[in-house]
């Protein structure tokens, strides 16, 4: 079976600024992703970054990828348009997007689900949340011991937020400060697939939650591109079947 062509990105984490943050990914989001990911044999997994040249995404490497792993919550303004453009004609086109944590701030999400993607609540206190299964069919929940996943330290993020409608909710997230927030979503766009999964603030060790680990891989899988017909978008194309009449210029 072909291999599910993954290119996990990321931001990149400022130790000076988030140390916390670098104290539990030394070598970046992106790279501990791309380890635990890369374990499954159905993937083939690379790390890229927003210091690379074209911001980590040439063209290149967008050609070569199934499924885009999106990490990203302080420099989203540092993502060119012109690399913007490419992700978003990659999804139009068939190419798989995961939005993780913050990443509805980014200019893809933005372009993609609207300039109010992003989620407008949220507390840093470490409280638990609880990641509940509402669709209990979606492929994401596949292997998964338990309907919840419990997560001890966790940062809240709350409802209301500016998503467009899920096509499909497949978590609500409840946290113990009260608040819930649908953390699980996808959608539909043109041949391409988008999933937002919420969990996931870099000063908690969310990532090495192996539930939480699996509940991505599935995501990934699911979201690979469909083998289908080619389509003409653009331009003028002949008729598929005669023109009685038709009208002259």
């Amino acid at each position: 079976m072909k291999k599910i062509r993954v290119t996990v990105w990321s931001e990149g984490i400022d130790p000076q600024l988030e140390p916390r943050a670098i104290a539990l990914y030394p070598n970046d989001i992106n790279t501990y992703l791309a380890e635990f990911l890369g374990k499954d044999t159905d993937f083939e997994v690379v790390a890229r970054n927003l210091s690379q040249p074209e911001n980590g995404l040439s063209q290149e490497i967008i050609d070569n990828t199934d499924v885009l792993v999106w990490w990203s919550h302080l420099y989203d303004d540092q993502v060119s348009d012109e690399v913007t453009n490419r992700v978003v004609e990659a999804v139009l086109n068939g190419m798989g997007l995961l939005f993780l944590h913050a990443s509805l701030g980014s200019k893809p999400a933005k372009k993609l689900l609207g300039i109010n993607s992003n989620v407008g609540k949220y507390r840093e206190v470490g409280e638990m949340e609880r990641v509940w299964v509402v669709n209990r069919s979606h492929p994401a929940v596949e292997g998964m011991e338990k309907e919840y996943i419990e997560i001890p330290g966790s940062e809240m993020y709350g409802e209301p937020y500016g998503i467009p409608t899920p096509d499909d909710i497949v978590f609500i997230s409840w946290f113990e400060g009260g608040e819930v927030l649908r953390s699980g979503v996808s959608w539909h766009k043109g041949a391409g697939k988008v999933f937002f999964f919420a969990p996931g603030h870099e000063e908690f060790p969310v990532y090495y939650n192996t539930e939480i680990q699996k509940v991505i891989g599935n995501i990934v899988r699911w979201l690979k591109p469909v083998c289908g017909p080619a389509i003409t978008f653009r331009g003028e194309i002949g008729s598929m079947e005669p023109i009685k009449n038709p009208v002259k210029k």
